[in-house]
């Protein structure tokens, strides 16, 4: 019994239509994996927040004192929020430190899929011992020690827990260590998260205050 092979027009017509598919499909490759990263990304920031909310239970809800983004990177200075000096030294601690009695999951908790360089910046302490960043997302400093109904973002924006954002990705622009590198660092995915006041994870939205 004779086997029928391909014909080479049978076999040019199903290398076509493969060629058509790979190049209907890998434009979307890149696509899917900026989806996977920024929705890992989503879930570790989730995580973060369920610390800051145990946090604010146990300190009158009140929200963590802490710098904007650990060492190396350049702090804002704490003067700048109107705070006593007895509390500005607070401003030292990195979120990180913070949270340490309310999350699990060492630093790995900490960090974007999407992240390359903030992470696991390399760096040099003042006592000359190598250390190594450890989180991919920036803390909103202005919120620390305060109730979140005593923030500026409900007092003078008018903004709901639902529109106020807490800590979002650290990326998409060129930023300054305190030792004077300037570190550029891209956008982890195309679309920055962002962690509201209310838990949840999403993108930015201007408050809508009834303007046409």
């Amino acid at each position: 019994m004779k086997r029928r092979a391909f014909s080479l027009i049978e076999l040019l017509v199903t290398i076509s239509i493969i060629a058509v598919l790979t190049g209907i499909l890998l434009p979307t490759l890149p696509l899917a994996r900026d989806a996977a990263r920024r929705v890992a990304c989503g879930a570790t920031l989730r995580g973060v927040g369920q610390g800051v909310e145990l946090y604010i239970q146990d300190n009158r809800d009140q929200y963590p004192t802490a710098r904007y983004m650990p060492e190396p990177w350049l702090r804002i200075d704490a003067n700048d929020f109107g705070l006593p000096e007895d509390e500005l030294e607070e401003f030292d601690a990195s979120l990180m430190e913070r949270m340490t009695d309310y999350l699990d999951g060492g630093a790995e908790i900490w960090k974007c899929p999407g992240d390359k360089e903030v992470h696991g910046i390399e760096w040099t302490d003042d006592q000359g011992n190598e250390r190594i960043g450890g989180t991919s997302y920036t803390y909103i400093s202005g919120l620390g020690g305060r109730r979140l109904d005593e923030s500026w973002f409900i007092r003078r924006l008018g903004m709901n827990p639902t529109q106020v954002p807490v800590v979002y990705d650290f990326d998409g622009n060129t930023y300054e260590t305190e030792d004077g590198r300037l570190v550029q660092v891209d956008f982890f995915h195309s679309s920055r998260n962002l962690l509201f006041a209310d838990g949840h994870v999403g993108k930015f939205e201007a408050p809508d205050n009834g303007d046409s």
